[in-house]
């Protein structure tokens, strides 16, 4: 499970290996710009269904890869192609990791190279990115900022005198 706060930078450590489709495109420990191998991250918040989808930066090792994701929220609106993303609903989040595969190398960042969901299909180039399956599924809990906590209790100081009730009366 992640576990992150909302309007906040975190970090994820996820298997992505154990489940991976092209173990050829990846070298471990750590992932180079120039391999063929990238993650499309889809978050959806368990209440309100709404969908998030994300590129962001891996280093992937052995067993597990990490994912470093960063905060953006309104009025600057977040560029998914460089991890970024705007949590702003507290909960619980329904995350799916699906592999894309580029046969000449990722090129620049953009719609028109990097599938912006798991259904995208591009036309077939060999720099165009090709989502070849689901790596990874899990939970995130979101939690809020202390001190902006959607419900808010006050706490009132005990009475000074004893308070006692005698047989109902």
């Amino acid at each position: 499970m992640i576990q992150s706060t909302i309007r906040t930078p975190f970090a994820a450590i996820i298997n992505t290996t154990a489940n991976q489709i092209m173990r050829d495109a990846i070298a471990p420990p750590n992932m180079d710009p120039h391999h063929t191998l990238r993650f499309l991250f889809k978050f959806t918040n368990d209440m309100s269904g709404e969908e998030i989808y994300c590129y962001p930066t891996p280093l992937v090792y052995r067993r597990y890869s990490r994912f470093d994701f960063e905060a953006v929220c309104p009025p600057v609106a977040p560029i998914s192609f460089e991890g970024q993303l705007c949590i702003s609903l507290a909960g619980y989040w329904k995350y799916e990791v699906y592999e894309v595969y580029f046969e000449e190398g990722p090129p620049a960042k953009t719609n028109q190279y990097y599938p912006k969901n798991e259904n995208q299909v591009l036309t077939p180039a060999p720099q165009h990115g090709i989502v070849k399956g689901l790596v990874a599924i899990g939970k995130m809990y979101a939690g809020e900022i202390s001190g902006e906590e959607e419900v808010q209790y006050k706490e009132y100081n005990a009475p000074v005198k004893d308070n006692y009730i005698y047989q109902g009366k």
